[in-house]
């Protein structure tokens, strides 16, 4: 009775009968078996969607929401490696550096820079250097810039970045030996103008390192500064173990200390690295 009540109540709405009730059985009409043909399908549609949404066999996506330069200078030549290991996780990668929200956002993962993360997991990607870096023909034949050329080329630099005097106390340089400042908005841009010769930058490592063994850029300066804040992974406190999110939360923080290690080992007296598989 109750099945009948609900096929009245629709076909009231839709103005048809779908239905021709004879004395011990009912025969679907026309518009009955036609509708039943498309409900068929639309339910097959579904069962099969859901069915795909749950499979546990179904590679994992995980969207990470990089700032730019991160995302091209530094993320974006692991994925190749990453996602030929990593058959069961699919990556989408977004370039954006504005706040992230993970409740509002379609976003798992997010790198960002800063100290100060409330309500997130916020894990630091690395303890990175930061060194100044030019175009190699701003050296001079040199392995450092000279102080006539670092007071006369402009210096370029993001709104959040570190404060230049941090590097110059550590240099042992007078705050009046930089020249005329340029404003950027985007890292990966300012590291363009400075490896065309327009100035002068502090960098992180991680955004620096592939030009500066390529040749593209050189280290102005054997100084180098380490600071408390820095590039963040970061995560939802509920939704950031998942297996998916877990898998590239560690392998985002493992390319970074292979990244930072990598570089230390290439600091003049440092130890050789140990053979491939040894104990560090």
């Amino acid at each position: 009775s109750a099945v009948s009540q609900q096929i009245r109540h629709l076909e009231e709405f839709l103005e048809i009968r779908l239905f021709r009730r004879l004395t011990r059985r009912v025969e679907l009409t026309r518009e009955g078996a036609e509708l039943a043909g498309q409900v068929r399908e639309a339910l097959f549609i579904l069962t099969s969607a859901c069915a795909q949404v749950s499979d546990p066999d179904k590679p994992a996506v995980v969207t990470i929401s990089a700032t730019p330069a991160i995302a091209m200078r530094w993320l974006t030549p692991r994925l190749r490696d990453f996602m030929a290991r990593e058959e069961r996780v699919k990556i989408t990668l977004l370039a954006s550096d504005e706040p992230v929200d993970f409740a509002r956002q379609d976003v798992d993962v997010a790198i960002r820079w800063g100290s100060d993360f409330p309500g997130m997991r916020a894990e630091l990607l690395g303890s990175e250097p930061h060194c100044l870096v030019c175009a190699p023909e701003l050296l001079e034949g040199g392995e450092r810039i000279s102080r006539r050329r670092l007071a006369s080329v402009p210096f370029l630099h993001v709104r959040q970045f570190i404060p230049m005097t941090y590097w110059l106390d550590s240099a042992g340089l007078p705050l009046d030996a930089l020249g005329p400042r340029q404003l950027y908005n985007d890292a990966a841009l300012m590291l363009e103008a400075v490896a065309h010769g327009q100035g002068i930058c502090l960098a992180s490592h991680f955004l620096v390192e592939r030009d500066i063994r390529s040749g593209r850029l050189a280290r102005a300066h054997p100084t180098e500064i380490r600071v408390d804040e820095g590039y963040h992974v970061l995560s939802s406190p509920e939704l950031g173990d998942k297996p998916g999110i877990r898998t590239v939360r560690e392998w985002l923080l493992a390319e970074a200390a292979e990244s930072i290690s990598r570089h230390d080992r290439s600091l003049p007296g440092a130890p050789p690295a140990p053979p491939h598989g040894a104990d560090e």
